[in-house]
């Protein structure tokens, strides 16, 4: 604990290496008041030289018309192909003399876990095999981190610094990223992550009427 009494006024000074350790590798200007020292505790060790200019750097909101937008749009789509998938699958297995009536019902299932949930359930009544089932498990398992890579791109709030361009994510303690803050986002973790989907995709338990034309 330090206790400090102002004496006279505050005036700026130069400030030497030998003074003050590297804070960083960031300069600070730091405003001298000349205190007297009351009563300290503790101890400090360090050296080095303040050099560099700190400053503070501002984010706005991705402007409508920027071209990373088709990124976060791709990745919606590409998700959403693999939800339409088993959609038809389940539609297939419970039998639905009509799509929109199939649809009236998936529509109400959430993500790719519950539409896996359900083809489980009507493919044990319809029959299917032990090892299809096992792949439809297995492709639900291995769904979850991808989705979880998909909801992030799609819900965390999109920003950008003006000054150097770059685009990045607040973030907001996910249970899979525990970081808080704006967060720089490059093109290829974008990239990765698509390729995690269309993946997902790939190895699902039966063709895909999209990617087998």
């Amino acid at each position: 604990m330090l206790r400090a009494r102002r004496k006279g006024s505050s005036r700026r000074r130069a400030v030497s290496s030998s003074e003050y350790p590297s804070v960083g590798g960031f300069a600070l200007e730091v405003l001298v008041t000349e205190p007297k020292i009351v009563a300290a505790v503790g101890s400090a060790v360090g050296t080095g030289m303040v050099t560099g200019f700190a400053r503070a750097v501002t984010h706005h909101p991705l402007p409508a018309d920027h071209p990373f937008y088709a990124n976060i749009g791709r990745v919606a789509s590409e998700w959403a192909h693999i939800e339409h998938i088993l959609d038809l699958v389940i539609w297939e297995l419970a039998r639905v003399e009509q799509q929109p009536l199939g649809a009236c019902i998936t529509a109400q299932i959430m993500g790719v876990g519950g539409r896996c949930k359900a083809i489980v359930a009507l493919g044990g009544l319809r029959g299917l095999s032990a090892e299809i089932l096992k792949r439809v498990r297995t492709l639900m398992s291995h769904s979850y981190p991808v989705a979880d890579l998909r909801a992030r791109v799609v819900h965390d709030p999109w920003y950008i610094e003006p000054e150097a361009g770059q685009v990045g994510q607040f973030k907001s303690m996910a249970y899979s990223d525990q970081r808080h803050g704006i967060k720089d986002v490059t093109q290829t973790e974008i990239d990765d992550t698509i390729k995690r989907i269309q993946k997902v995709e790939s190895d699902r338990f039966c063709p895909s009427p999209r990617r087998s034309r």
